[in-house]
């Protein structure tokens, strides 16, 4: 529950904050944004790959003194990171910010490289906090720093003050602050670290996270591959314009989301009590559990997408219709991709999910690459779902051979979701009526 309500509220205020941004700011500066946003999301996401699952995995294993030597450890590497990414944004930022034509991406960026540093609390505590099963704190430290970029944002548009790209890096770099204070106080037990740096926690952190962290990559780069062509390929503005579409399939996208962060820990388990027959099943019912709630979301969209284009985005916007026709098929196939890579890392394969990843990011690019200078922003949409698709049947084989998964019963599952909550609720609405 409350791993989904973290991401309902980071969807919504994400969401939120998109809704009153995209009137607040021109197409190439909501378009510079959006670039922003890309590349900092992938190097959080990396960060958290790097470092989270393995930690997660190695502490279950192990007693209280080794856990101290694995938290110092985790910690040491998070530093590390930071600092690596604050170094890049000096030597790199601006580099991106001519690559995409938008001078004022280079100073974003280097704000940024601060942000990183702060956010190092912030990670630590979420890894110890996910290894703990306590999802109401990770909900609570996501509610704080998303809320604080959201409610600075509705503040401008109310008028209070004016906002700008340069101030919208600083607000977030503030959530960032608040959020890392609130994640340490959160903390259930006292945080010990152990006297020494075990070198061999290093190693093994380092070892399992390097491909969960290039599977990580992977992921967000196969998934922004569209966004970054449009910038270099055409313009800023066009990114505001696609990035409208991605913002709505991100809505239909949030039961995937909240279950991958769950599912990983409890097939971790699995793997090690019940062998690969209970990840197996476990894939089968949450893939299933998913399509049964995304499924109504694509449906409506597909019927309503002029409507809902012009009553998110507004009538500058209505070009995304076509886009969004296209690209919300994606959300039918990215529940089997979540899974598939929690899957394969939960039972110890993150090399095979790295190569699976980035092999389609560059496929992705390629597609990418060819049907943008032949057909514009729509070819994006359409080289993204034909790599997706080509994705998912390559992941399904996989699937079949090592755990024999069975894509039959994940529809099974789809139906007895519906089926069991229809009953669910005709019990609640007789036994009131019998009474």
């Amino acid at each position: 529950m409350f791993s989904l309500l973290q991401n309902l509220s980071t969807l919504i205020f994400g969401f939120g904050g998109f809704y009153f941004l995209v009137r607040l700011l021109d197409p190439s500066d909501f378009g510079g944004w959006s670039l922003f946003v890309q590349v900092t999301s992938i190097l959080e996401v990396a960060r958290i790959g790097f470092i989270k699952y393995g930690f997660i995995k190695f502490r279950a294993e192990l007693k209280e003194v080794d856990q101290e030597k694995l938290f110092t450890a985790a910690f040491v590497l998070n530093v590390a990171f930071a600092l690596v990414v604050a170094l890049g944004m000096f030597l790199f930022g601006g580099t991106l910010a001519s690559v995409w034509k938008a001078p004022e991406l280079r100073n974003m960026f280097y704000l940024y490289s601060i942000t990183s540093i702060v956010l190092v609390p912030f990670f630590q505590f979420e890894y110890l906090q996910h290894a703990q099963l306590d999802f109401k704190s990770v909900f609570l430290t996501y509610f704080i720093r998303n809320g604080f970029l959201f409610f600075s944002i509705l503040i401008s548009y109310l008028g209070f003050f004016q906002l700008d790209l340069i101030l919208l890096v600083l607000v977030n770099l503030g959530g960032a602050l608040f959020a890392s204070l609130a994640s340490y106080a959160l903390v259930e037990k006292p945080i010990r670290f152990y006297p020494a740096i075990d070198w061999t926690w290093i190693w093994k952190l380092t070892h399992f996270g390097k491909f969960v962290v290039g599977t990580s990559l992977g992921a967000m780069l196969y998934s922004a591959a569209d966004q970054f062509m449009l910038g270099s390929l055409l313009s800023t503005a066009s990114v505001a314009i696609y990035g409208v579409a991605g913002r709505i399939t991100n809505l239909i996208n949030t039961p995937s989301m909240s279950l991958s962060a769950i599912i990983f820990p409890h097939s971790a388990r699995l793997i090690n009590t019940e062998g690969r027959p209970g990840v197996k099943m476990l894939y089968e019912k949450s893939v299933g559990a998913i399509l049964a709630i995304v499924v109504p979301g694509i449906v409506f969209v597909l019927l309503f997408p002029g409507w809902i284009i012009q009553v998110i985005a507004g009538p500058a916007y209505i070009e995304t219709v076509a886009i969004l026709q296209i690209s919300i098929f994606l959300s039918f196939f990215l529940p089997f991709a979540y899974q598939f890579g929690v899957t394969l890392d939960s039972i110890g394969y993150p090399h095979l999910n790295f190569y699976f990843t980035g092999s389609f990011f560059i496929i992705n690019l390629t597609m990418n690459y060819f049907l943008i200078s032949n057909y514009g922003i729509v070819g994006a949409a359409y080289g993204t779902l034909a790599t997706t698709i080509f994705g998912f049947t390559a992941m399904q084989m996989l699937l079949r051979y090592m755990l024999k998964v069975n894509l039959l019963n994940v529809f099974k599952n789809m139906v007895n979701f519906y089926t069991s909550g229809f009953k669910s609720l005709k019990n609640i609405l007789i036994k009131p009526v019998a009474q």
